[in-house]
């Protein structure tokens, strides 16, 4: 007896397969952005410092 998820044809092309294929895509995609993020918060934290230092030096 053959389990089908075993079966080379069916392995990649099952309902299984894609369900958490869709899974794995969508958790790396939603980590993707967090670290999208988390960066951009930072660089507008740094040019926000930035532009405080510079209008201390244009007074």
């Amino acid at each position: 007896m053959m389990i089908a998820t075993f079966n080379p044809d069916t392995a990649r092309n099952g309902d299984v397969y894609r369900v958490a294929r869709l899974a794995m895509l969508t958790q790396q995609m939603m980590r993707h952005i967090e670290r999208t993020d988390a960066s951009a918060q930072k660089v507008e934290q740094m040019l926000a410092t930035l532009a405080e230092a510079n209008s201390f030096v244009r007074r």
